[in-house]
């Protein structure tokens, strides 16, 4: 989607380091906001991928 490419470019980092989900489903790049029966002001959390580590989490909100 438009959304996560974007963020992707604005932290330097390519799709395949980040997942990304709301209300705990992975969302997948084909997914829309309707789909997800998404609404106003919910969160989408984002992960990023490490090797021999926990996950790093930070959260991204957007308005649908």
């Amino acid at each position: 989607s438009k959304l996560m490419k974007a963020y992707c470019e604005r932290q330097g980092l390519s799709m395949r380091q980040i997942r990304f989900r709301f209300d705990g489903q992975p969302i997948n790049e084909t997914d829309t906001p309707a789909q997800l029966e998404m609404e106003d002001e919910d969160t989408i959390d984002v992960f990023q991928q490490q090797t021999g580590g926990a996950p790093e989490s930070s959260l991204v909100g957007h308005g649908f």
